[in-house]
């Protein structure tokens, strides 16, 4: 692993993370050849190839999406996909897929071709070649795990590390990460005009008891941190908790974390201090 030098996130050594698009939308009882690269479905046909997105701190993300093709073009690559015409093949069609955090990339025109014998044929020609994204804002949009740490996009303007190996879930109050032995979980709350310290009185309503050293309250600027954590044990499992919150004017941030080993309480505050809140200003 090495460190990203624009943000002092881990990055995978390859410099590259692989994402799957699956089949295209609407896609019912294809029949795959080619090695499952080829897809023949009623009147369409398909051409799986490899979308190249350039992110910040050097990071590509590879992207296996299919591109919608003449009939005629796909059966002639399922043809002389395994052998030395392969290496030729060039297709121009539409792409198959909508794709975030880009609006109206389905259908638009594309054209894929061989680069590397022992690779899938990559896009040379689509909307999002050509220029650098910012990796957290596309791969907040990916509920997957992911190798890396990154700022996890929120609902309004707050944001959240998304540590490395970690896979979000949406629930009907927020966002849960999970991984062995690790799991986060993140709610917005809003309460208009309530100030940050009776915000944060109510939620702390019921909540146990803990000794001084196992509890802080910080204000940072116009903002409150608080944070207890205490274990707990049921049928033999024990379980370490960390409840965190992050009250500002109208607004907080709950950030539950849950882990196994007692040493990532450092983890637990490290998640808590990620957390940022953006003002929206109106130009």
């Amino acid at each position: 692993m090495t460190a990203c030098d624009c943000c002092g996130a881990e990055v995978d050594d390859s410099g590259a993370i692989d994402l799957d698009l699956g089949l295209p939308p609407g896609v019912r009882n294809p029949s795959l050849r080619a090695g499952g690269n080829v897809l023949l479905a009623d009147d369409a046909a398909y051409v799986r190839c490899v979308l190249p997105v350039e992110l910040t701190c050097d990071l590509e993300l590879w992207f296996g999406a299919w591109m919608r093709v003449d009939p005629e073009a796909a059966r002639h690559a399922a043809e002389v996909w395994d052998g030395p015409g392969y290496a030729s093949l060039r297709f121009t069609g539409t792409f198959a897929h909508d794709l975030k955090p880009w609006d109206d990339l389905r259908g638009v025109p594309v054209v894929a071709e061989v680069r590397e014998p022992d690779d899938l044929p990559e896009y040379v020609q689509h909307p999002v070649l050509g220029r650098v994204w910012d990796r957290d804002e596309v791969l907040s949009g990916y509920l997957v795990e992911l190798p890396i740490s990154i700022r996890q996009k929120l609902p309004g303007t707050w944001s959240i590390e998304r540590t490395a190996g970690l896979t979000p879930h949406v629930l009907e109050e927020g966002l849960r990460f999970a991984g062995p032995g690790r799991a986060v979980f993140v709610d917005v709350r809003r309460a208009m005009g309530t100030p940050a310290d009776q915000f944060l009185e109510m939620a702390l309503e019921g909540a146990p008891d803990v000794p001084a050293e196992q509890q802080f309250l910080v204000r940072d600027g116009v903002e409150l941190r608080h944070a207890l954590w205490l274990t707990t044990t049921s049928d033999g499992v024990t379980r370490h908790e960390f409840h965190g919150h992050v009250a500002r004017f109208g607004e907080m941030l709950v950030v539950t974390c849950v882990h196994d080993d007692p040493a990532d309480h450092a983890w637990a505050r490290h998640v808590l201090n990620s957390v940022r809140f953006r003002r929206v200003t109106r130009s």
